[in-house]
This record gives structure tokens, sequence and C-alpha cells, in this order.
């Protein structure tokens, strides 16, 4: 009974629109799933497969699926304007996601059946996803720049500690920068 109530748990997450991809343009799907089969798998010969830099279409494709190398490019070229509009808002809001750690693990609650109690099932989905600490470091340099929606030096501040802690090198260094200039 409880793998009944844990498969329709499951199946009811997996259909909800919150979960829910969106999927890449068909033409688009096609043309990186053959560059992917060609490359055999090897990330770095995928991506020296796009003839020129790729497309802004091919990085949101990318993005959208969750790919966070993807997500990172994405928000420096809304940060930065280069081949879409420039949008600080939705930069930071991609540098964000791709700082983010995502768990490989979720908590399904699974109703008892009679006068039985019930139980919180833990399943893995698959592997912990870390963080891009060089998505921290461009956010918080938004905020400490003034270039940020709402800039705030002290979030900025924050955000460019935690990229330190997590071993960035420009962020110790622009850390090390920002205490001798306050000296």
């Amino acid at each position: 009974m409880i793998r009944w109530a844990l498969a329709a748990a499951t199946l009811t997450i997996a259909a909800s629109p919150a979960y829910a991809r969106k999927a890449c343009p068909p033409a688009e799907e096609r043309y990186i799933a053959a560059l992917f089969v060609t490359a055999g798998g090897d990330a770095a010969l995928f991506i020296a497969s796009f003839r020129g830099p790729m497309t802004t279409a091919h990085i949101e494709c990318l993005a959208r699926r969750g790919d966070k190398p993807m997500i990172l490019e994405l928000g420096r070229r809304y940060e930065t304007g280069i081949g879409i509009p420039a949008d600080v808002e939705r930069a930071e809001a991609l540098y964000s996601a791709a700082a983010r750690t995502i768990s490989g693990t979720i908590a399904i609650y699974v109703p008892g059946v009679g006068k039985s109690a019930g139980s919180v099932q833990i399943i893995r989905t698959g592997p912990d996803v870390p963080g891009l600490p060089e998505a921290t470091y461009r956010r918080a340099m938004m905020h400490i720049e003034g270039r940020a929606r709402k800039p705030s030096f002290r979030k900025g501040l924050k955000l460019l500690q935690q990229a330190a802690k997590a071993g960035y090198t420009p962020a110790a260094e622009m850390l090390q920068k920002i205490e001798r200039e306050a000296v």
C-alpha cells in the first residue's frame, strides 16, 4: 500500500506545473541533441562543436534544462546586454539560480491507512548539484558597484564573503582590496 501511495505522490509532484521544465523549440532541441550525440557526451567537445560563439537561443535552451554554467552565462548576457537587451533584475535572478545548491533529495508525506500513522519518505532523486561561486561573485559585484536593481553594499559584501568562503579566488582578492581601502 505504501508503494502505491509513494508512486502516486511522486507522479503528482512530477506532473505539477511548478516542477515542469519548459521545452526548447523543436529545431533547437534536435540541433543540440545532434551535437551532444556527435560529441559522445564530452561537454568540452560539445561546446567546441558550436561554430563561433553560442547564440543566446542555445544558451537559453540549455539554461532552461538546469545547466548551471549556461544559467551563469545567460545572466552575464542579461547583465551586459550582449545579444539581448540588458536587464539587471533578470541577471540577478539568474545569478541567484546558478549559485543555489540543488538537493538531490526530496521528502514525501505518505498518509497512514486506517489507524496507522503517516510517515515521511526520503527519496534520492539524483546527486546534489552545487552552486557556482562565480555566480555569487557576479551578483555581489552588481550590488557593490551599484548596478543591481536595489543595490546594497552590505548585501554585496555578504555575497562576496560567501563566494570567497566557497574558494572563488577573485572574491577573496576583492575582499582583501575592500579591506585595504577601508583602513
